[in-house]
């Protein structure tokens, strides 16, 4: 595996404490600590990733629980369209519609080792569409909010992504 480039973590990003938030059009809104999601029926995905900055890690092999599988806990309501997903950094967030975002997995590990702080962990959204675009993968993914309307520009990482310096810490 060709390693993964990563950006300084920010400040406000606390691993000990991580909990995932579902929340929005939802039956049953959702606080699932790493714990929960280990509880939970976990699968792999195993892909290459291409940055927009120019590099690419070669056959990552990622572990985790479905999006599905989570929000079929939390029981979206009839009004859900799309959701948003929210990094722990408070700025960082990526919105897919609903039927897309079933089939991406919150990875708990890559390589076989938790997912490292620098690599988004203790957990990270990891799209599993062919179609998806890097931005798309959210670092320390800490909220699932199920949405009523469709999303705005604002509700995209693509912008902060884009524009990101291409100097890598590793």
């Amino acid at each position: 595996m060709d390693a993964l480039e990563s950006h300084p973590v920010p400040d406000t990003v606390d691993p000990n404490g991580w909990r995932l938030h579902v929340t929005g059009a939802v039956s049953q809104p959702l606080r699932l600590a790493l714990e929960d999601l280990r509880a939970l029926p976990c699968g792999d995905f195993s892909d290459d990733f291409t940055c927009v900055e120019g590099w690419r890690a070669r056959d990552l092999s990622w572990h985790g629980v479905s999006v599905g599988s989570v929000l079929g806990r939390a029981k979206p309501t009839q009004h859900g369209t799309d959701v948003l997903v929210r990094a722990m950094d408070g700025d960082y967030a990526s919105s897919f519609p609903l039927d897309h975002a079933r089939s991406a997995l919150i990875a708990i590990e890559l390589e076989g080792e938790a997912v490292p702080l620098e690599h988004g962990g203790p957990a990270r959204l990891v799209p599993t569409g062919g179609d998806a675009d890097c931005w798309e993968s959210v670092k320390w993914g800490s909220e699932i909010e199920v949405l009523t309307a469709n999303p705005t520009d604002r509700d995209t990482a693509e912008t902060i992504a884009l524009n990101r310096g291409s100097t890598p810490t590793e």
